[in-house]
């Protein structure tokens, strides 16, 4: 499948990376269909993105959560899981959504509510984690992530 992007013009994805967000995702929740891919700057790093299939905007720069949070352990409500359709956490993949800075030592990540894919049935929603102490905005390359630290 290939879809228009605004930073990388035409890429080409499989259909097993398009999942569909029922209710969108927060702020954007007029698109409903995304794709995961991956694009490489140089030999050594490539970074993961989340791209509307329907618009060049949004895409979104993702991670997975364990790669900048190691202890990262996510906690869903009954509700969340039912909607997830998955009985078990173990059986979705976490992305986490990056807010680009001028600086790598404030890019943040929201890590209280992460993109939730269910790689068997193609669906995907945002959720908001149980754990207290998780935020919308988390400095992975400041002490103890927070701003200013």
């Amino acid at each position: 499948m290939n879809i228009n992007t605004r930073d990388f013009g035409i890429v080409q994805v499989e259909e097993d990376a398009v999942f569909v967000f029922d209710d969108g995702l927060y702020g954007f929740e007029e698109s409903k269909q995304f794709a995961v891919f991956e694009r490489a700057i140089d030999d050594d790093i490539s970074f993961l993105y989340l791209q509307s299939t329907d618009n060049e905007i949004p895409c979104f720069l993702v991670f997975e959560p364990w790669d900048l949070h190691p202890d990262y352990k996510p906690v869903l409500s009954p509700e969340d899981l039912r909607l997830c359709q998955v009985d078990c956490i173990d059986d979705l993949i976490f992305l986490v959504i990056a807010n680009v800075s001028s600086t790598i030592e404030n890019l943040s990540i929201n890590i209280k509510s992460p993109v939730v894919l269910n790689p068997k049935t193609r669906k995907a929603r945002q959720v908001v984690l149980k754990n207290p102490d998780y935020t919308v905005r988390y400095f992975p390359f400041q002490k103890d992530g927070k701003a200013g630290a």
